[in-house]
């Protein structure tokens, strides 16, 4: 418990250090390195067969939480998205 309150502490003051703190939490905890490879294993094993999704999900889930996104239509053809700015564009590329 220590070891996580530490943790927090060096990110909430965002003075430095958030980083390595983490990574050496990381280091030493190995009961969350497992989790990481679990879930990891568990990510890879529902893609596999199926990598049409992160293309298809990426670009939507990003455009959903307000960001810039590219939908390519085909070869050339892209649909731009951006909901904050009420913008959706049509490109081409040569």
């Amino acid at each position: 418990m220590l070891m996580e309150a530490l943790v927090v502490i060096s990110c909430v003051q965002q003075k430095g250090g958030c980083s390595e703190s983490t990574s050496a939490y990381y280091q030493s905890n190995k009961d969350l390195q497992a989790v990481v490879e679990n879930v990891d294993a568990f990510g890879k094993r529902m893609v596999r067969g199926n990598e049409w999704i992160v293309y298809a999900a990426t670009p939507f889930y990003a455009a959903m939480s307000g960001q810039q996104s590219n939908f390519k239509l085909s070869k050339q053809w892209f649909l731009g998205v951006n909901i904050k700015k009420e913008l959706v564009v049509l490109q081409w590329s040569y």
